[in-house]
């Protein structure tokens, strides 16, 4: 079996390993472990709302997207938490694939606008530029360490 298909709960096991796979080098160099990746992978797929989509090879998921919608006052919001893909099919087209693939089953849901987070000047901000996203000038992403 090979193409784009929804993800279900028995997918976040082999998704949590690609997750691993995939942060855990360049140009991330995350510390994920399994389980760790599991969870946060887990929490996303339980939330309301959930969409996820995979990625599949020859039975073997090579890429993954989740994420969640949520009401705004001014219509359906799509949180788009996480989306990766193998390092060997990177620069394939397999993302916008997929970017294309939510599109089609956002709209379906009513939503109208894609939102997420990712590093300013890197190879995944130039990815989402090249599909369409832009920066949103109106909002600033903060943190606080406690």
């Amino acid at each position: 079996m090979s193409g784009v298909f929804k993800l279900e709960e028995k997918d976040i096991k082999e998704c949590a390993e690609l997750y691993v796979d995939v942060f855990n080098k360049e140009p991330w160099n995350d510390k994920w472990t399994t389980k760790t990746a599991y969870n946060r992978l887990r929490d996303t797929y339980i939330s309301p709302g959930f969409v996820g989509i995979k990625y599949v090879e020859e039975d073997i998921i090579k890429a993954a997207l989740f994420g969640n919608c949520e009401q705004w006052y001014e219509g359906m919001h799509f949180n788009l938490r996480e989306m990766y893909v193998t390092n060997e099919l990177q620069g394939k087209k397999i993302g916008s694939k997929m970017l294309q693939e939510l599109e089609v089953r956002a709209k379906d849901l009513g939503v109208h606008t894609i939102i997420l987070f990712t590093e300013k000047d890197n190879c995944t901000d130039k990815f989402y530029r090249r599909n369409g996203f832009s920066g949103l000038d109106f909002m600033s992403m903060m943190g606080k360490e406690i």
